[in-house]
């Protein structure tokens, strides 16, 4: 009789602790998973809200690398949505022009464009532009978390 209830006890005392275990590696594996499922990098989108198609550049530091690098001309139609680059840099510098117009989205940071392009060349340290090379306003951004960052080209 002793025999069964030792057997008894020890059956119990498995039950008392192993849903509380369980529940614990379940709760482990749930975090792993949705820290897997978080973005790490930052995608670059343009959303082109004017009712002209946009041709879009980008400097940013491409993923996996350290220095910023410049690209040109990404071709965002009228109303459309494009996911540009990806970085992990939070801090990037966009440029349009409107196809067949004078209108541009820009700001007050100057960098090189290439003329008709498409180019891509990295930034240096130089004050001045490259043969073939031009200058323009570009629109400074940043982001504090990871995810996606859209950039809208108003009317």
């Amino acid at each position: 009789m002793k025999h069964m209830t030792t057997r008894a006890a020890l059956a119990a005392l498995v039950l008392a602790v192993a849903p509380a275990a369980v529940g614990q590696d379940w709760e482990d594996e749930w975090e792993e998973e949705a820290t897997a499922n978080q973005p790490s990098t930052i995608q670059l989108k343009v959303c082109n809200r004017s009712s002209h198609d946009a041709l879009v550049a980008v400097s940013y530091i491409p993923v996996g690398e350290k220095r910023f690098y410049n690209r040109g001309w990404f071709r965002v139609d009228a109303g459309d949505c494009n996911n540009i680059v990806e970085t992990i840099n939070s801090n990037f510098y966009f440029y349009a022009d409107a196809d067949g117009s004078d209108l541009y989205w820009g700001g007050s940071h100057t960098l090189c464009v290439e003329y008709p392009g498409p180019y891509n060349f990295y930034s240096t340290n130089a004050n001045t532009c490259g043969s073939g090379q031009e200058t323009r306003g570009f629109q400074p951004a940043s982001m504090d978390e990871y995810g996606t960052f859209t950039w809208n080209l108003d009317p």
